[in-house]
């Protein structure tokens, strides 16, 4: 599903998603931002996304709403939530939901953005520098509407969000827990799990499992990185699976170049045989780069096997060999 940049996306049901590309190559169908009506009638978006594409999803929202009520975060990294100090000087009435642990960047975001620079570079200057943010923080629904639900592992501050909006199926924004999935040109499905270059697989894994048990069947999961599954249960528990084979098959391979690690995973994850643009491909191959030193990192530092001293089983695999992999790809 595709439209113009800045045309809002109908999903049906009051929802809809606004795809913020970057000015870079590939970086179109990579980042949304979502506008619903709750069930308190109020106007509520979720990660606005980067500083630099905030005029462009004004300019959408303004073909859909008067104003904005609301806006929740499912993390404060650049391409979620570095735009919403500039978003919400344009939205005054709104006030912003998100982990407690966010609000200190959100408040003060030079920090944040001195590391996105060193971590992303270029992408970060594309993105743009944050501008402190002015709007009401809140750490839960007065309204008692939306459950918060803490998934960390691809950020310490990291939120799933559910919500009852005005009219259709309850809403399950998953942020970048369950990774990041893409339309194909041959229908297949893209997935691939979404981790920085510092990562937490046991917590991310964890953070999976508790979002299963809060489904109650009925939600519509929607992405951070791309578009919607009308299939949670079964979303999530394909990232997990996938997960598990991540770090099986890294961890035989951790005296490699991430890059050759992409490459083998290219030819032998089934969830990443779709057939995708070739400016998108290249756009992924660079994130999966990131995402396996994120990998790597983890298997590292957890002694992969070991036990930590809080007694909680930090690796997930053996090493060098887990059961039915090989270094050879």
């Amino acid at each position: 599903m595709t439209a113009a940049a800045g045309a809002p996306i109908d999903f049906g049901e009051g929802l809809f998603l606004i795809d913020l590309p970057q000015g870079m190559p590939g970086f179109r169908q990579f980042i949304a931002s979502w506008f619903f009506v709750d069930a308190l009638g109020r106007r509520v978006v979720v990660d606005p996304g980067p500083a630099s594409t905030i005029p462009l999803l004004n300019g959408a929202l303004e073909r859909l709403t008067e104003d904005v009520d609301l806006v929740l975060l499912t993390h404060i990294h650049l391409d979620h939530a570095g735009g919403v100090g500039a978003f919400c000087r344009r939205w005054p009435r709104a006030a912003v939901l998100a982990h407690p642990r966010a609000f200190a960047h959100l408040r003060r975001p030079d920090r944040l953005w001195s590391a996105s620079v060193r971590t992303l570079g270029n992408v970060a200057l594309a993105y743009g520098e944050p501008e402190p943010l002015t709007a009401p923080l809140l750490s839960e629904d007065s309204g008692g509407l939306i459950e918060v639900l803490p998934t960390p592992g691809h950020a310490p501050h990291h939120v799933a969000l559910r919500t009852r909006p005005r009219e259709g199926r309850p809403l399950f924004f998953i942020g970048e827990a369950a990774g990041l999935t893409l339309p194909s040109g041959d229908g297949a499905l893209w997935l691939r799990p979404t981790t920085p270059p510092r990562f937490d697989a046991a917590a991310a894994l964890s953070s999976l499992d508790r979002a299963a048990a809060a489904l109650r069947g009925d939600e519509r999961l929607c992405y951070a990185h791309w578009g919607l599954s009308e299939d949670p249960a079964g979303r999530l528990s394909l990232a997990r699976e996938q997960t598990e084979r991540w770090l099986k098959l890294i961890g035989t391979m951790l005296d490699r170049r991430p890059e050759e690690v992409v490459e083998c995973l290219l030819r032998r994850d089934p969830l990443l045989q779709a057939r995708l643009d070739e400016d998108l491909m290249e756009r992924e191959r660079r994130f999966m780069a990131n995402s396996v030193q994120g990998f790597m990192g983890f298997l590292n530092e957890s002694g992969c096997g070991t036990t930590a001293p809080d007694g909680v089983q930090r690796t997930l695999v053996d090493r060098p060999r887990a059961e039915g992999y090989n270094s050879s790809c």
